[in-house]
């Protein structure tokens, strides 16, 4: 089990200063630490973790920072102040934004390969069913497969005289046309991923 909790800011020192401590004095990820979380092992030993932002390869990373005994012992001794700056939030909204526009456009075109009830299916494999053949599918669910073991997903469609068939949806291809998403759409999609990954202390903090 994870959970987080915030570390204490050592008094006397400058903002400047807030990164990751190691034991020897030498200051990592500076301006750029969001979180620490900390996980308890079975055997009573305890792991600590920073949740930092690595600004040479624009991505999120976990550094372990700590690592007690069951004497209560650190064995790591990193010292994590909880700090980020403007320039790493900036850097963090500017790579989250276009991490976003990606995942939403990857997220049109699954839509428009995925087969559910209302769409219009052509048959692109098979036997049962000549290929060619045009369907209107009102449902899709698994259902046991021949053998048994496992299960396979079905759809339920009409053909052109509305008798119903029943065909694996690998089968099928979706050729239902398939709306253009708008602005307003997008901007509140990416607005949305950007809240959930980066948080509000970046955010905020983005703005300056």
């Amino acid at each position: 089990m994870i959970q987080s909790r915030p570390c204490r800011v050592m008094q006397g020192e400058s903002e400047e200063d807030m990164a990751l401590i190691k034991a020897d004095g030498t200051a990592l990820y500076q301006g750029a630490v969001l979180d620490t979380s900390e996980h308890y092992w079975a055997d009573g030993m305890l792991s600590e973790y920073a949740w930092v932002w690595d600004m040479e390869k624009h991505q999120f990373e976990s550094v372990s920072v700590g690592y007690y005994g069951s004497d209560g012992h650190d064995f790591i001794g990193t010292r994590v102040e909880i700090d980020v700056n403007t320039e790493v939030a900036r850097d963090i909204v500017r790579t989250l934004k276009q991490r976003a526009y990606k995942d939403f456009c990857r997220s049109v075109i699954e839509k428009k390969n995925q087969i559910e009830a209302g769409i219009t299916a052509e048959v692109i494999r098979g036997r049962k069913i000549p290929k060619g053949t045009i369907l209107n599918v009102f449902w899709v669910g698994d259902r046991p497969t021949y053998t048994r073991y496992g299960t396979e997903l079905i759809a339920g469609c009409k053909d052109k005289d509305g008798n119903k068939v029943w065909i694996k949806a690998e089968y099928l291809k979706n050729i239902s046309p398939i709306k253009s998403p708008k602005t307003k759409e997008r901007k509140k999609y990416i607005k949305w991923y950007i809240k959930r990954n980066a948080g509000d202390m970046v955010m905020k903090q983005a703005v300056g």
